[in-house]
């Protein structure tokens, strides 16, 4: 994000610290309404979701944290 300072004639940057994905889960819900998070996915699952989280990561950051 940008903000521009009429006094100074100047963009000034002013930098967010980056946000990352810390933990992750798939939630359901079942036809009866309930919810449930499912947190034990199979690794060959799981790296596949890690690499899309990475992406996404990468393209908050990338968006200046805005959102994609």
């Amino acid at each position: 994000m940008v903000i521009y300072d009429p006094e100074d004639d100047n963009q000034l940057e002013i930098e967010k610290p980056k946000c990352q994905i810390v933990g992750w889960s798939i939630r359901v819900e079942w036809n009866n309404g309930e919810e449930e998070d499912l947190i034990d996915v199979p690794d060959d699952v799981s790296g596949t979701i890690d690499m899309w989280l990475s992406d996404v990561e990468q393209d908050q950051h990338e968006f200046d944290g805005q959102g994609i």
